[in-house]
This record gives structure tokens, sequence and C-alpha cells, in this order.
């Protein structure tokens, strides 16, 4: 079975428990973490808070009696978190800035959507397996999809509590490859958001660019300086690696 859970407001743990989960937040969570993991990264442990993520370093930190190797990322309100590294541009996640580095990361959306995919906190039994998707890992994640077994569910964090289409085309584009792949049976949000991604963005993505940047969060994200972001997070497979959420930490595999 496929199924699509529009936002992290809806997302509950039966929907998750012993599932393949697909944490999809395109502007910008799941974008800058498989951006960063593609330059180099060590790992991004995700925090629900920009206390809980300082909190964290300082005692890696501690731990290792300095604060080499380490950084903040993360936004509130789309800009970077006073005192914090990084942003959560995914530009600003160069191999120069970030190869080999730990990163304690906290978004408004993403970042709790992996958590509660998880299980984290949430009293519930959390996902199977926990994957990160963007469109810049699209059909790697289609692919790794396939070829696990068992249900699927493609959990969109969505935008202040609502719908983010952004969220739904890329849910749509994963559904859309599953459905001339594989005989798995598609709940109705997934057949939706599939037929939706092929009306918006079309069979071979030409209009996926456009269809993004008409995005509400987009045009805000483009009124606060921004626009390149978009630009970025709606650009397909410029990267193969298929980034989980394990044990806390996002790694690749």
């Amino acid at each position: 079975m496929v199924d699509v859970v529009p936002t992290l407001q809806a997302l509950r743990p039966r929907d998750v428990s012993g599932r393949v989960a697909v944490v999809i937040d395109v502007l910008r969570a799941t974008s800058t973490l498989v951006t960063a993991l593609a330059a180099g990264a060590r790992e991004v442990r995700p925090a629900a808070t920009p206390r809980e993520a300082r909190v964290r370093y300082d005692r890696l930190a501690a731990a290792r009696g300095g604060t080499e190797g380490l950084l903040l990322g993360g936004e509130r309100m789309g800009l970077r978190i006073e005192g914090f590294d990084l942003g959560n541009s995914p530009l600003e996640y160069t191999p120069e800035r970030v190869s080999g580095k730990t990163i304690f990361f906290t978004t408004t959306n993403g970042t709790r959507t992996l958590r509660r995919a998880a299980g984290t906190r949430t009293g519930g039994g959390g996902a199977r397996r926990v994957l990160v998707a963007a469109f810049l890992n699209a059909t790697a994640v289609a692919k790794e999809v396939l070829s696990a077994e068992g249900d699927v569910v493609l959990c969109c964090a969505g935008t202040r509590g609502g719908f983010s289409l952004e969220d739904i085309l890329l849910a749509g584009f994963i559904a859309a490859h599953l459905e001339r792949n594989a005989p798995f049976v598609f709940r109705d949000l997934a057949r939706a958001a599939a037929a939706l991604y092929r009306s918006m963005a079309g069979e071979d993505g030409r209009d996926l660019a456009r269809a993004v940047a008409a995005a509400d969060h987009a045009r805000h994200l483009t009124a606060l300086g921004f626009g390149d972001d978009i630009v970025l997070c709606a650009t397909l497979d410029t990267t193969d690696i298929v980034p989980e959420y394990r044990r806390g930490r996002v790694v690749v595999p």
C-alpha cells in the first residue's frame, strides 16, 4: 500500500507504524539535508527546537573538548536562528563548509516530521525505516522504496499546519514512479498526488520549476530573498544518495 499524509499535524503513529516512511519538506528542510549529506557532512542530528539543538551541541562539544567538527543549522520563520552557523538554505551547505561535520539542525516543520515519523516522543510505534526525500534525489528515493518490502507512507511536512503544494508534488512524483513500476495498492491521496504531479509538472517534469515557484511558501521565501533556493529545490535528480534517519541521526547508509 502507498499512502500520503499531507501535513505534520495530520501524521499519527498508526500512519507509520511498521511501514517505510518517506519524509518530504521540499522548501526547504529535506532539500537542505540531502544537499548537506551529498556535500560530505558526516551526519545531521535533527532537533525539535533551537534550544534542544543548542543543548545537544554543547553537550557533544563538552564531551569532545571543543567545537571542532560541529555546526548548528536551522531556521525559524524562514530565517537563520540567531547564533547558529547556518540557516536552512541548501546553498549554504557547501562541501567547504560542511564536509566531515556533524550538524545539529532544527526547522519549523521538517525536523519535527522526521522525528514523528520515527516515533520519537509520540508514544506510538514508529516507521520501520525513515527515508529523506527531495526533488534532488527523487528518483533514487523512489527506487529505494521499490526495493523495500511492505507498505509505504509519504509524509509531507506542510507549512503552518496546512497543505504545501511543493510537498504534494514530490509525493506525486514518487507515487507516479511506483505506479509505473510496482503492483502497489494506492490510497486516494497517493493517486491524487500522482495525478497532480502529472498535471502540473508534466510527465517529464518540464514544468516542475514553474509549479514549485507558484506555491505559497515559495513566494514567501522569494520575498525573504531566497529565490535561488526555490530554483535549486525544484531541480530533479542531482544526486543518488538516499539519507536515512536512524537512532536520532540522518546519515547516508
